[in-house]
């Protein structure tokens, strides 16, 4: 009998990002994540560290970090029914024991995604995070049939509906709104296993607050991250992990 796989997929081109985000979080998955897993990289550049490399070609129809909804079909990355399928973006640092993350029990037609305990209260924005997604291969694939209709519409339609503030930006509102149109199950892992981080002290201090605020606990505790968190995400469209001047991010990271 065949042993269920977890398969951990990302996304890679090379432009914004340098090859080491792609070695950086595989090896800070293969140091905090004590269940198996195999972790598989669609890229333009095959030299990049991981268990298995996918070739990324760039037809110009599907752009940035839309190329992930493709792990959404079971027919893509050599997934097999029953396969746990985790999705995970590269602007990530794993700062502490990830098992209970990646070993998160889930169901056929459910998503599992993360809080985003940051925009609470903010009716616009997702309640998941598309930094991690986990799900059951094949069962949403209603994700993948529904973007690839019309590519260029959902690419942009959450940016000229005024939802998202960059073109192109948008695909965790489009995954959320087909998982709920189709009434797909969503669950979101406790918010504290996140945190979010900029280059923007000050935007960081609110964060601290309001993490505060949401779980009653300190977000920073002598300069390094709250034993609770797992995750860093450091989404910001207009800097990079490398370029952060926070040396406990760095040190996590490399």
């Amino acid at each position: 009998m065949r042993l269920k796989l977890i398969r951990v997929f990302t996304v890679y081109f090379e432009g914004k990002y340098e090859p080491k985000y792609i070695t950086n979080l595989y090896r800070g998955l293969k140091k905090y994540c004590k269940v198996p897993f195999e972790f598989v990289c669609l890229t333009d550049n095959m030299d990049v560290e991981a268990d298995r490399k996918i070739p990324i070609y760039k037809t110009g129809d599907i752009k940035l970090h839309w190329h992930k909804l493709a792990f959404f079909s079971p027919l893509f990355g050599g997934q097999n029914p029953g396969d746990d399928i985790i999705i995970m973006d590269i602007d990530q640092v794993v700062v502490s024991d990830i098992t209970d993350m990646i070993n998160y029990p889930v169901s056929d037609g459910e998503l599992i995604s993360i809080e985003r305990w940051w925009n609470l209260g903010d009716r616009l924005a997702p309640r998941l995070n598309g930094g991690f997604y986990k799900f059951k291969s094949g069962s949403l694939k209603c994700v993948w049939d529904n973007f690839v209709r019309n590519i260029e519409y959902w690419q942009t339609h959450f940016y000229y509906e005024g939802i998202v503030h960059y073109k192109y930006y948008g695909e965790q509102n489009f995954v959320q709104h087909i998982c709920q149109r189709e009434g797909k199950k969503i669950t979101l892992m406790p918010g504290e296993w996140i945190g979010k981080w900029t280059q923007d002290n000050v935007r960081n201090m609110k964060y601290n607050i309001k993490y505060g605020k949401v779980f009653n606990d300190d977000y920073m505790i002598m300069d390094q991250p709250n034993p609770r968190l797992k995750l860093i995400h450091f989404a910001n469209p207009n800097t990079t992990i490398h370029e952060a001047e926070d040396t406990w991010l760095k040190e996590y990271w490399q």
